[in-house]
């Protein structure tokens, strides 16, 4: 009987005739070798995370979730080795242990390492970037193989195109990481009326560390959330005010709302303003990843696409302006968060500042006609993709809106020249 894998989002899943999970590089490597003999595509999955059909494989699927360590610590120059399966909230956990932390994390931890950084997924915040941005060093296992080190003195193009490389050019076991030292951040939340919240975020996010804001489809809510770096120390919610909004206002009323929405969609708007407090603040202050990390046990289907800076906020109207097209309400908030440039060849901040729209629907809720209109507003300001996430675009589309395409399709060529790695889904965004 065929294996079946199902992503987290629970809309991709596929049969593969191998589900393997090995332990170390040479099982890894015998791995990728049976599957050359066999002529399977070989694919590497993580945490599942992705919405995009990103690891849907036939072939061999190997998981990486055992590797999960920290196999190397520098104190001095403050980078860590760890394995590349580790999920992002046990990292973090070791990490402080450590005295440690990564400069900027998404507001999600459950992704896995190597799954974060092969997406470009990110945090918000001008003055940083996303967490592809610390990888120094990558070890991988090659299509014949072989092992291969990456690192700034050794094999430096290969590095640059694999801390954004959607997993097309190796297996990736093993990464090093650029640290910081550990620290708190004073995080402040602000709901109120959404012009009062984008006048707001316009004037902080030149000025501030971490800015976002959510809007809520269909009202006047809106969230400012603001996290800066301090000195303080930790000033918890009490333990019963973190469950009642972290669990029963968040997680389980948003998930009664959704499941509501799904059979009575003309009165489900009404009833999630009535659940939104309207000039509501709240401030805290944790240590880094506790704040930039919430969570979300509110399965959803995601799509999200950077733009240059100076066209967000005219791009967000647009999109207030194309929900009120749909049918059925939108009963998940939009997200809106910048980056500043970075030099990686697929990141979608290369060469440019960025403001990122992100989407989401419920679980089983159909994504069209509400993608397609927000990727059609995208697509008129140059948007790039999340890797990670829904999207139409094609190798073709994709050529044109990064710079350095061609470099990434050199290194592809060199390393997997084959599309050994490949998926329908890598075959459609960079081999078409």
């Amino acid at each position: 009987m065929s294996n079946t894998w199902v992503n987290w989002g629970r809309n991709q899943k596929c049969a593969p005739d191998q589900i393997a999970r090995p332990s170390t590089d040479t099982q890894v490597a015998k791995l990728v070798c049976l599957g050359v003999a066999e002529r399977k595509k070989v694919r590497a999955v993580g945490a599942g995370h992705s919405f995009s059909p990103l690891c849907a494989t036939e072939g061999i699927m190997i998981d990486l979730s055992n590797f999960n360590s920290i196999t190397r610590v520098d104190q001095e120059l403050m980078q860590v080795t760890v394995g590349a399966g580790i999920r992002l909230f046990e990292l973090n956990k070791q990490l402080e242990l450590l005295g440690l932390a990564l400069p900027n994390l998404g507001d999600i931890d459950c992704q896995s390492l190597a799954g974060a950084i092969s997406t470009g997924t990110h945090g918000t915040g001008l003055g940083f970037h996303s967490i592809s941005e610390a990888v120094v060093g990558i070890k991988m296992i090659t299509g014949d193989g072989g092992i291969l080190q990456c690192s700034s003195s050794k094999n430096q193009n290969f590095l640059e195109a694999a801390r954004v490389g959607l997993g097309s050019l190796g297996i990736m076991v093993e990464v090093t990481l650029q640290c910081v030292p550990a620290f708190n951040l004073r995080a402040m939340e602000q709901t109120t009326h959404i012009e009062s919240v984008l006048e707001l975020f316009e004037a902080a996010i030149e000025t501030e560390d971490h800015t976002e804001i959510f809007w809520f489809p269909h009202t006047e809510v809106g969230t400012l959330k603001i996290n800066s770096k301090t000195t303080d120390s930790p000033s918890y919610r009490s333990r019963y005010k973190a469950f009642l909004s972290d669990e029963i206002i968040a997680n389980g009323g948003f998930e009664l709302i959704n499941r509501y929405a799904k059979f009575f969609p003309s009165s489900a708007q009404q009833m999630l303003e009535k659940q939104l407090a309207t000039d509501r603040k709240i401030s805290y202050v944790a240590p880094s990843y506790k704040v930039f990390c919430s969570k979300r046990r509110v399965r959803f289907i995601e799509m999200e696409y950077a733009i240059p800076l100076e066209y967000l906020l005219e791009a967000f109207q647009k999109v207030r302006e194309a929900t009120q097209q749909l049918d059925s309400p939108i009963t998940f908030p939009i997200e809106v968060r910048v980056l500043g440039a970075d030099s990686i060849p697929l990141s979608p901040a290369y060469g440019r500042k960025s403001g990122y729209i992100a989407v989401h629907v419920f679980r089983g809720t159909p994504t069209d006609p509400y993608f397609r209109l927000v990727e059609d507003i995208m697509k008129t300001y140059g948007g790039r993709p999340h890797w990670g996430k829904m999207h139409t675009r094609t190798s073709r589309e994709l050529s044109d809106l990064y710079p350095e395409w061609n470099k990434f399709q050199s290194v592809l060529e060199e390393l997997d020249p084959d599309g050994h790695f490949s998926t329908p889904y890598l075959d459609r965004v960079l081999r078409g």
